[in-house]
């Protein structure tokens, strides 16, 4: 099945390379660069289903957290309503990733069928590069370098990382990865190099037309959701106001001290003195 699917894909790269061939420019340099457009035009589709769900879930993350405060001690209404909130906004975590899965094996299967490519002599050569079969040490592994960055600097941009572990993760993924991945290249053939260079390049193009896309589309959902916000504070309010008078707290007037008439103290004092006189006989 796998070893299918990469020689399926090595014929193609080969059709592309017959295509130059018959239009007079045969390089296969070329080829890999329309086989690349043709790839990512395809898989664009599923990336930005999976960017569109991201962003929805990065949308809902602060309603899901109130509803885990919420009902934090009954699970049964936990998943009940966040079910619902999923099904209400149109998101859902597993859709999200399902794009990736099927990204993936396509992007493994490209990558082993252009490392283990036979290249024939005519049209082998690519501007500096005499034989793409072999490695390009310097030029290409900076350009890998360089169009790994843009893209994944283009596609953080569209969902930052708040928190110490998200900033360690994005850190890694913008500054070390695209470094790595560089130097790797140093030792495969050219044509893969060309190919990651491609496939970075127009990712980031695609990515930036995604972001564009993701920031219309969800613009109406930032909106309900600020409305809905907004109602249920002022539900809350209102709620607050009408309490029953007996519910609100009353407070106490402080009591004025009572004056005594001047006769009256002159009684008790003569009072007072009288049992101190009947005391001493």
């Amino acid at each position: 099945m796998w070893n299918a699917l990469v020689k399926l894909l090595a014929d193609f790269l080969t059709i592309l390379y017959k295509l130059t061939v018959s239009v007079g420019i045969p390089n296969y340099g070329l080829a890999i660069i329309i086989f690349t457009v043709i790839v990512r035009v395809l898989m664009f589709p599923l990336s930005l289903r999976q960017s569109k769900m991201t962003k929805s879930m990065q949308l809902i993350q602060p309603k899901m957290q109130q509803l885990q405060q919420q009902y934090k001690n009954s699970p049964e209404i936990l998943n009940r309503e966040i079910a619902a909130l999923y099904k209400k906004y149109n998101a859902n975590p597993v859709s999200g990733c399902l794009p990736m899965l099927i990204q993936m094996p396509i992007l493994f299967a490209l990558f082993q069928a252009l490392r283990d490519f036979q290249y024939e002599a005519l049209g082998s050569a690519f501007f500096w590069i005499p034989n793409i079969s072999q490695s390009d040490k310097v030029i290409l592994p900076i350009l890998v370098a360089i169009s790994s960055y843009v893209q994944s600097k283009i596609t953080m941009s569209a969902s930052p990382q708040t928190g110490a572990s998200a900033q360690s993760m994005t850190i890694t993924m913008l500054y070390i990865m695209p470094l790595m991945i560089g130097w790797m290249s140093r030792n495969f053939a050219a044509g893969l190099a060309i190919y990651w260079v491609a496939f970075n390049t127009l990712g980031a193009g695609l990515q930036y037309v995604t972001n564009i896309i993701i920031d219309r589309s969800h613009k109406e959902m930032k909106k309900v959701m600020e409305e809905e916000e907004r109602a249920e504070a002022e539900a809350r309010a209102a709620k607050a106001a009408s309490r029953p008078a007996s519910q609100k707290k009353v407070l106490k007037k402080p009591q004025k001290p009572v004056k005594q008439n001047k006769s009256s103290a002159e009684d008790n004092n003569r009072g007072k003195a009288l049992d101190f006189d009947q005391s001493d006989e």
